[in-house]
Protein backbone atom coordinates (compact mmCIF):
# COMPACT_ATOMS: atom_id res chain seq x y z
CA UNK A 1 0.00 0.00 0.00
CA UNK A 2 2.65 2.68 1.20
CA UNK A 3 4.63 1.79 -2.62
CA UNK A 4 1.36 2.16 -4.23
CA UNK A 5 0.78 5.27 -2.73
CA UNK A 6 4.38 6.51 -3.25
CA UNK A 7 3.82 6.09 -6.88
CA UNK A 8 0.74 8.04 -7.54
CA UNK A 9 2.22 10.85 -5.51
CA UNK A 10 5.31 10.66 -7.46
CA UNK A 11 3.20 10.62 -10.77
CA UNK A 12 1.42 13.50 -9.40
CA UNK A 13 4.57 15.67 -8.93
CA UNK A 14 5.67 15.13 -12.75
CA UNK A 15 2.11 15.45 -14.02
CA UNK A 16 2.69 18.48 -11.86
CA UNK A 17 6.11 19.17 -12.56
CA UNK A 18 7.82 22.43 -13.55
CA UNK A 19 9.03 23.30 -17.04
CA UNK A 20 10.21 25.57 -19.24
CA UNK A 21 10.39 23.92 -22.74
CA UNK A 22 7.26 22.14 -22.94
CA UNK A 23 4.62 22.82 -24.90
CA UNK A 24 1.17 20.85 -25.45
CA UNK A 25 -0.05 22.66 -28.58
CA UNK A 26 1.15 20.79 -31.76
CA UNK A 27 -0.44 23.14 -34.45
CA UNK A 28 0.28 27.03 -34.47
CA UNK A 29 -1.33 28.97 -31.89
CA UNK A 30 -4.16 31.28 -32.48
CA UNK A 31 -3.02 33.91 -29.98
CA UNK A 32 0.03 35.48 -28.05
CA UNK A 33 -0.54 35.73 -24.15
CA UNK A 34 2.14 37.70 -21.99
CA UNK A 35 1.90 36.17 -18.46
CA UNK A 36 3.20 38.40 -15.39
CA UNK A 37 4.00 36.89 -12.35
CA UNK A 38 3.98 38.58 -9.14
CA UNK A 39 7.52 39.77 -7.62
CA UNK A 40 8.07 42.92 -5.43
CA UNK A 41 10.49 45.54 -6.86
CA UNK A 42 11.76 42.51 -9.32
CA UNK A 43 8.40 42.79 -10.96
CA UNK A 44 9.62 46.35 -12.05
CA UNK A 45 11.51 44.09 -15.01
CA UNK A 46 7.67 43.31 -16.30
CA UNK A 47 8.04 47.28 -17.72
CA UNK A 48 11.09 46.31 -19.59
CA UNK A 49 10.10 42.72 -20.64
CA UNK A 50 6.65 44.22 -22.21
CA UNK A 51 8.93 46.66 -23.70
CA UNK A 52 11.12 44.24 -25.63
CA UNK A 53 8.33 42.09 -26.44
CA UNK A 54 6.99 45.31 -28.73
CA UNK A 55 10.10 45.88 -29.97
CA UNK A 56 11.03 42.54 -31.74
CA UNK A 57 7.58 42.70 -33.22
CA UNK A 58 5.69 40.16 -31.16
CA UNK A 59 1.74 40.61 -30.85
CA UNK A 60 0.31 40.89 -27.42
CA UNK A 61 -3.02 39.29 -27.75
CA UNK A 62 -3.86 39.27 -23.88
CA UNK A 63 -2.20 39.83 -21.05
CA UNK A 64 -2.29 37.90 -17.36
CA UNK A 65 -0.68 38.89 -14.19
CA UNK A 66 -0.98 38.91 -10.50
CA UNK A 67 -0.10 41.48 -7.96
CA UNK A 68 2.83 43.31 -9.26
CA UNK A 69 1.98 41.69 -12.80
CA UNK A 70 -1.09 42.86 -12.27
CA UNK A 71 -0.15 46.44 -12.30
CA UNK A 72 2.29 46.64 -15.15
CA UNK A 73 -0.45 44.40 -17.00
CA UNK A 74 -3.10 46.88 -16.53
CA UNK A 75 -1.18 49.38 -17.78
CA UNK A 76 -0.43 48.15 -20.65
CA UNK A 77 -3.42 46.96 -21.49
CA UNK A 78 -5.11 50.14 -20.83
CA UNK A 79 -2.73 51.73 -23.34
CA UNK A 80 -0.99 49.53 -25.47
CA UNK A 81 0.35 51.77 -27.95
CA UNK A 82 1.40 53.89 -25.25
CA UNK A 83 5.39 53.75 -24.12
CA UNK A 84 4.78 51.76 -20.99
CA UNK A 85 8.16 53.09 -19.16
CA UNK A 86 6.70 56.93 -19.21
CA UNK A 87 2.88 55.83 -18.23
CA UNK A 88 4.31 53.67 -15.52
CA UNK A 89 6.44 56.78 -14.02
CA UNK A 90 3.14 58.79 -14.33
CA UNK A 91 1.61 56.52 -12.32
CA UNK A 92 3.75 56.43 -9.57
CA UNK A 93 3.42 60.59 -9.84
CA UNK A 94 -0.17 60.32 -9.46
CA UNK A 95 0.31 57.84 -6.50
CA UNK A 96 3.00 60.10 -5.03
CA UNK A 97 0.38 62.86 -4.97
CA UNK A 98 -1.74 61.33 -3.53
CA UNK A 99 -0.23 60.25 -0.32
CA UNK A 100 1.43 63.85 -0.09
CA UNK A 101 -2.01 64.89 0.68
CA UNK A 102 -3.12 61.65 3.09
CA UNK A 103 0.13 61.91 5.04
CA UNK A 104 2.57 64.73 6.67
CA UNK A 105 4.77 66.74 4.23
CA UNK A 106 7.73 65.10 5.72
CA UNK A 107 8.36 62.10 3.91
CA UNK A 108 5.69 61.81 1.35
CA UNK A 109 7.82 60.96 -1.15
CA UNK A 110 9.25 57.98 0.66
CA UNK A 111 5.45 57.06 2.30
CA UNK A 112 4.89 56.65 -1.37
CA UNK A 113 7.57 54.19 -2.28
CA UNK A 114 6.95 52.33 0.59
CA UNK A 115 3.01 51.83 0.52
CA UNK A 116 3.08 50.69 -2.99
CA UNK A 117 6.56 48.50 -2.08
CA UNK A 118 4.16 46.59 0.80
CA UNK A 119 0.83 46.85 -1.99
CA UNK A 120 3.22 44.85 -4.36
CA UNK A 121 5.02 42.43 -2.39
CA UNK A 122 2.94 39.27 -2.66
CA UNK A 123 2.41 39.51 0.91
CA UNK A 124 6.59 38.85 1.26
CA UNK A 125 6.62 42.17 4.00
CA UNK A 126 5.39 42.21 7.21
CA UNK A 127 4.34 45.46 8.89
CA UNK A 128 7.87 45.70 10.24
CA UNK A 129 9.23 45.54 7.40
CA UNK A 130 7.52 48.11 5.71
CA UNK A 131 7.82 50.20 8.76
CA UNK A 132 11.35 50.10 7.47
CA UNK A 133 10.70 50.54 3.65
CA UNK A 134 8.97 53.38 4.54
CA UNK A 135 12.08 55.12 6.94
CA UNK A 136 14.51 53.95 4.34
CA UNK A 137 12.83 55.60 1.72
CA UNK A 138 12.23 58.86 2.61
CA UNK A 139 12.95 59.34 5.97
CA UNK A 140 9.58 59.80 7.33
CA UNK A 141 9.07 60.99 10.54
CA UNK A 142 5.89 58.81 11.14
CA UNK A 143 4.59 55.35 9.58
CA UNK A 144 1.32 56.44 7.75
CA UNK A 145 -1.71 54.04 8.35
CA UNK A 146 -1.91 51.63 5.14
CA UNK A 147 -4.86 52.61 2.94
CA UNK A 148 -5.77 49.95 0.61
CA UNK A 149 -8.89 52.28 -0.91
CA UNK A 150 -6.79 54.97 -1.52
CA UNK A 151 -4.35 53.01 -3.35
CA UNK A 152 -7.49 51.87 -5.05
CA UNK A 153 -8.73 55.42 -5.70
CA UNK A 154 -5.31 56.50 -7.50
CA UNK A 155 -5.54 53.41 -9.80
CA UNK A 156 -9.27 54.82 -10.57
CA UNK A 157 -8.42 58.14 -11.45
CA UNK A 158 -5.28 57.02 -13.62
CA UNK A 159 -6.87 54.44 -15.34
CA UNK A 160 -9.63 57.11 -15.89
CA UNK A 161 -12.97 54.20 -15.05
CA UNK A 162 -11.59 51.63 -17.21
CA UNK A 163 -13.25 49.03 -17.42
CA UNK A 164 -11.48 45.36 -17.26
CA UNK A 165 -13.63 44.13 -20.30
CA UNK A 166 -13.46 47.32 -22.18
CA UNK A 167 -9.73 47.10 -22.76
CA UNK A 168 -8.20 47.68 -25.75
CA UNK A 169 -6.15 43.93 -25.19
CA UNK A 170 -7.61 41.47 -23.11
CA UNK A 171 -6.94 41.46 -19.94
CA UNK A 172 -7.21 39.15 -16.64
CA UNK A 173 -6.31 39.06 -13.28
CA UNK A 174 -7.05 36.77 -10.10
CA UNK A 175 -7.55 37.19 -6.40
CA UNK A 176 -8.52 34.56 -3.28
CA UNK A 177 -11.63 34.70 -1.78
CA UNK A 178 -12.88 33.22 1.40
CA UNK A 179 -15.23 30.37 1.57
CA UNK A 180 -16.20 27.67 3.99
CA UNK A 181 -14.22 25.42 2.44
CA UNK A 182 -10.88 27.62 2.52
CA UNK A 183 -9.52 30.01 0.08
CA UNK A 184 -11.36 30.35 -3.27
CA UNK A 185 -9.72 31.84 -6.90
CA UNK A 186 -11.76 34.27 -8.37
CA UNK A 187 -11.14 35.08 -11.90
CA UNK A 188 -11.41 38.46 -12.62
CA UNK A 189 -12.60 39.16 -16.54
CA UNK A 190 -15.06 42.57 -16.13
CA UNK A 191 -15.41 45.34 -13.86
CA UNK A 192 -13.37 48.37 -13.07
CA UNK A 193 -9.86 47.77 -13.87
CA UNK A 194 -8.80 49.19 -10.86
CA UNK A 195 -10.34 47.54 -8.36
CA UNK A 196 -9.63 44.20 -10.23
CA UNK A 197 -5.84 45.57 -9.47
CA UNK A 198 -5.98 46.57 -6.02
CA UNK A 199 -7.83 43.38 -5.49
CA UNK A 200 -5.08 41.20 -6.65
CA UNK A 201 -2.45 42.60 -4.20
CA UNK A 202 -4.73 42.74 -1.29
CA UNK A 203 -3.04 42.42 1.96
CA UNK A 204 -5.80 41.86 4.72
CA UNK A 205 -2.45 41.65 7.40
CA UNK A 206 -0.73 45.14 6.38
CA UNK A 207 -4.10 47.32 5.28
CA UNK A 208 -6.14 48.34 7.97
CA UNK A 209 -9.23 49.05 5.48
CA UNK A 210 -8.42 45.76 3.25
CA UNK A 211 -11.52 43.25 3.58
CA UNK A 212 -11.04 39.92 4.17
CA UNK A 213 -13.55 39.39 0.75
CA UNK A 214 -10.59 39.73 -1.67
CA UNK A 215 -6.98 38.80 -0.51
CA UNK A 216 -3.67 38.75 -2.63
CA UNK A 217 -2.81 35.35 -4.66
CA UNK A 218 0.70 35.47 -4.58
CA UNK A 219 1.88 33.47 -1.76
CA UNK A 220 0.00 30.26 -3.94
CA UNK A 221 2.88 28.72 -6.08
CA UNK A 222 0.74 28.26 -9.37
CA UNK A 223 -0.67 32.05 -9.17
CA UNK A 224 2.38 33.47 -8.76
CA UNK A 225 3.60 32.82 -12.09
CA UNK A 226 -0.38 31.93 -13.45
CA UNK A 227 0.59 29.84 -16.44
CA UNK A 228 -2.18 27.19 -15.66
CA UNK A 229 -4.87 29.38 -15.07
CA UNK A 230 -3.94 31.61 -18.36
CA UNK A 231 -4.23 28.27 -20.62
CA UNK A 232 -7.25 27.74 -19.07
CA UNK A 233 -8.71 31.28 -20.45
CA UNK A 234 -6.42 31.08 -23.30
CA UNK A 235 -6.93 27.37 -24.63
CA UNK A 236 -4.52 26.67 -27.46
CA UNK A 237 -2.66 29.91 -27.07
CA UNK A 238 0.94 31.00 -27.28
CA UNK A 239 1.97 31.62 -23.45
CA UNK A 240 4.97 34.15 -22.86
CA UNK A 241 5.32 33.94 -19.14
CA UNK A 242 7.43 36.53 -17.84
CA UNK A 243 8.65 35.14 -14.07
CA UNK A 244 10.96 37.57 -11.91
CA UNK A 245 10.02 35.24 -8.77
CA UNK A 246 13.45 33.22 -8.72
CA UNK A 247 11.56 29.84 -8.60
CA UNK A 248 10.41 28.03 -11.76
CA UNK A 249 6.71 28.51 -12.20
CA UNK A 250 4.23 25.43 -11.28
CA UNK A 251 1.71 24.22 -14.24
CA UNK A 252 0.96 20.84 -15.93
CA UNK A 253 3.18 19.69 -18.06
CA UNK A 254 0.85 18.63 -20.54
CA UNK A 255 -1.60 21.87 -20.77
CA UNK A 256 -3.53 22.91 -24.48
CA UNK A 257 -0.79 25.47 -24.77
CA UNK A 258 2.64 26.47 -26.23
CA UNK A 259 4.21 27.93 -22.91
CA UNK A 260 7.90 29.87 -23.27
CA UNK A 261 8.60 30.81 -19.54
CA UNK A 262 11.27 33.66 -19.58
CA UNK A 263 12.97 33.26 -16.20
CA UNK A 264 14.43 37.08 -15.57
CA UNK A 265 17.33 36.86 -13.13
CA UNK A 266 16.84 40.33 -11.19
CA UNK A 267 18.13 40.77 -7.53
CA UNK A 268 15.59 43.05 -5.57
CA UNK A 269 16.16 46.44 -6.20
CA UNK A 270 15.48 48.82 -3.48
CA UNK A 271 12.08 50.37 -2.64
CA UNK A 272 13.14 53.58 -3.94
CA UNK A 273 13.35 51.52 -7.63
CA UNK A 274 9.54 52.05 -7.67
CA UNK A 275 9.98 55.36 -8.69
CA UNK A 276 10.48 54.79 -12.51
CA UNK A 277 13.89 56.66 -12.31
CA UNK A 278 17.30 56.32 -10.87
CA UNK A 279 19.91 53.06 -11.28
CA UNK A 280 17.75 50.83 -9.59
CA UNK A 281 15.02 51.06 -11.69
CA UNK A 282 17.08 50.93 -14.54
CA UNK A 283 18.76 47.85 -13.56
CA UNK A 284 15.47 45.78 -13.47
CA UNK A 285 14.26 47.48 -16.79
CA UNK A 286 16.84 46.41 -18.25
CA UNK A 287 16.82 42.88 -17.03
CA UNK A 288 13.41 42.46 -18.23
CA UNK A 289 14.61 43.99 -21.34
CA UNK A 290 17.58 41.57 -21.92
CA UNK A 291 15.91 38.54 -21.28
CA UNK A 292 13.25 38.86 -23.89
CA UNK A 293 15.27 40.07 -26.37
CA UNK A 294 17.86 36.72 -25.59
CA UNK A 295 15.07 34.43 -25.40
CA UNK A 296 14.29 31.84 -28.13
CA UNK A 297 10.62 32.85 -28.69
CA UNK A 298 10.31 31.60 -32.71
Amino acid sequence: MGRRLGGVLLALMVGFGVASCRHGVRGTPSRTCVVLSVGGTKGLAHVGALDALVARGIPIDCVVGNSMGAVVGGLYAVEPRGHLRERYRAFFADYEQETRKTTATRGAVGAAVGLLAVLVSGGALGPAVAAGALGAAGGAGTVPRLSHERFTHVLERFYAGARVEDLPVPFVTFHQAPTDQGLRLITVTHGPLSEAVAASAANPLLFEDASLERIDPGADRVSATPIHDACQLFPGARLIAINVTGEPAFYRGDLDCDVREIRVDVPAPPVEAFTGRGPAFESAYDAGRDAVMRAWLD
